[in-house]
């Protein structure tokens, strides 16, 4: 262990531009994450952060009225599922939402479900569901539900879809609360767009919302480690003389195809979650690697086995169902493996060192 973090120190004292990424670990792990790179002048970058920058920019634009979990859970009185992911991320998603008792919710209507352009799925036992696709792609069906909820014309070749978009679109204007369910990284940014359009345009006359599932491999808690630490979220740059965000430039995976980065520090060490290393991210590029699961390396890589947060050690992570960071006790401790905040944590104290030397 000693050779290892001797041998990582060395390569990134080294680094002009060193690159953060993978990030699934703890909220320890990202906050010494952060540190080590504001230390180096590095960048920061979740592997899962796709999403999180999408549904951002899109959000600037456009504004949005999230809602937590819990209040979808217990206030909604129509549910509008987007997509394929959220069910994939989630087997149970739908279950959790409509439970069989809920908090008093707002109107008269009984709970309904509407799955927009997605497979044939499990649905909840009991609760009312409207399935819209067909043939159609999702960005159609969605534009067409859209088009149906503003009471404005559109043509489809597909009379029964027809008639159930129509049925849908009267539906969400006659809802008491409505809430729309996807995964950002499912949706492209036109698609996203007419999501947040058709909610802005109900939240006139009657409330309705967004539920976005928070990014895999605690990236809502990184994502929020970062503001809380510099202002700023994941794809931030530490090289100037204040942090800078871009969402475009300081994308890990392309800062790696470039060749802009001359190194990387790659995090994957989080129960239940496996990061997917970039293209580039083992091949030509000098390494530290810092995983909980075996690794395929280069040669002159730095691997260095650490515990899993939540699985050997307990942790703070984001958990969606309380929309907020939480303690996590550990499943089988395992006090022999190091933690991703230690390892960061040592190799920062003996590049100060060398510094000083």
């Amino acid at each position: 262990m000693d050779s290892a973090l001797q041998r990582a120190a060395d390569l990134l004292a080294q680094a002009r531009l060193p690159v953060f990424g993978g990030l699934f670990t703890d909220v320890n792990g990202a906050t010494a994450a952060l540190a080590l790179a504001q230390k180096l002048g590095g960048v920061i970058d979740h592997a899962a952060s796709d999403g999180t920058c999408r549904a951002a920019r899109v959000m600037r634009e456009t504004g949005s009225t999230p809602a937590s979990f819990g209040e979808v859970r217990n206030r909604a009185d129509t549910v509008v599922l987007i997509g394929d992911h959220p069910r994939e991320r989630d087997a149970e998603l739908l279950q959790k939402l409509f439970p069989g008792e809920t908090l008093p919710r707002p109107g008269d209507n009984k709970r309904e479900l509407i799955v927009v352009g997605a497979k044939k799925g499990k649905v909840p036992t009991g609760v009312r569901t409207t399935e819209i696709g067909g043939k159609n792609t999702l960005p159609e069906v969605v534009a067409l539900l859209a088009a149906a909820t503003r009471e404005m014309p559109f043509e489809t070749r597909d009379a029964a879809l027809g008639k159930k978009v129509l049925s849908a679109g009267k539906r969400l204007r006659e809802s008491a609360f409505a809430v729309f369910v996807y995964d950002p990284a499912e949706l492209e940014e036109p698609v996203l767009h007419t999501v947040l359009e058709t909610v802005r345009h109900l939240v006139k006359t009657t409330r309705a919302a967004t539920l976005s599932l928070s990014a895999p491999g605690n990236g809502e808690g990184v994502n929020l480690c970062s503001i809380w630490t510099c202002g700023l979220p994941v794809r931030t740059s530490f090289a100037g003389d204040v942090p800078e965000n871009n969402m475009w430039a300081f994308e890990a995976e392309r800062l790696l195809k470039s060749g802009e980065a001359d190194a990387l520090v790659w995090i994957d060490a989080l129960d239940g979650a496996e990061a997917p290393p970039p293209t580039r991210a083992f091949r030509g590029i000098p390494s530290v690697v810092l995983s909980s699961k075996p690794v395929k390396a280069g040669r002159d890589d730095v691997v260095i086995e650490v515990g899993a947060a939540v699985a050997d050690h307990d942790a703070e992570v984001y958990l969606p169902p309380i929309s907020g960071i939480g303690a996590v006790k550990a499943t089988s401790a395992d006090s022999n493996k190091p933690t991703v905040a230690d390892v960061l944590g040592k190799i920062g104290t003996l590049i100060d060192e060398k510094g000083a030397a």
